[in-house]
């Protein structure tokens, strides 16, 4: 959450000229509801149910750039079924540079009770979440990433593909 997945992952599809799809906003078209509505009204276990089906049932292209929620890889068998598909990469923000982002941000339902202790929150989700997002096959360090660092990296990984 405010690593920059869904806004970096855009940016890089436009300058690859890759299909891009954002799994939250598939989520919300789904179930015409946004995300904090859909925690609010239904949970977060309703929630990552309908995120894993999205994510297993789509018919992604295979260059797609694909930006999940921070929580997706922690959940059911995901971050596996992601690593069989395409390659992930973790957009690895310190937990000092998240709070800074996420200070001000009032539309995020896991934040909404945490946000007199949000350094505390985001540092147990860090923790909480870390085996997973280590499973990556890449990682970014990204307090001050830009857009074309990611673009790199994708080509980066494309090239070695060809070459192997």
């Amino acid at each position: 959450m405010g690593s920059g997945k869904s806004i970096l992952g855009k940016q890089a599809s436009i300058d690859l000229q890759r299909p891009f799809w954002d799994l939250d906003d598939m989520i919300q078209e789904k179930l015409n509801l946004s995300i904090f509505e859909i925690f609010n009204q239904k949970g977060e276990d309703f929630f990552r149910k309908i995120e894993h089906e999205i994510l297993i049932k789509h018919n992604f292209e295979s260059d797609a750039i694909i930006a999940t929620g921070g929580g997706t890889p922690c959940f059911f068998d995901n971050h596996n079924f992601m690593k069989s598909i395409g390659h992930t990469i973790y957009l690895k923000v310190s937990s000092d540079e998240l709070c800074k982002r996420l200070q001000n941000i009032d539309n995020r339902p896991l934040l909404f009770n945490n946000k007199l202790n949000l350094n505390q929150f985001i540092q147990d989700n860090l923790s909480y979440r870390d085996n997973s997002y280590s499973e990556s096959n890449f990682t970014l360090e990204s307090d001050n990433i830009l857009a074309e660092e990611l673009s790199d990296l994708i080509r980066k990984i494309k090239y070695e593909e060809n070459t192997d």
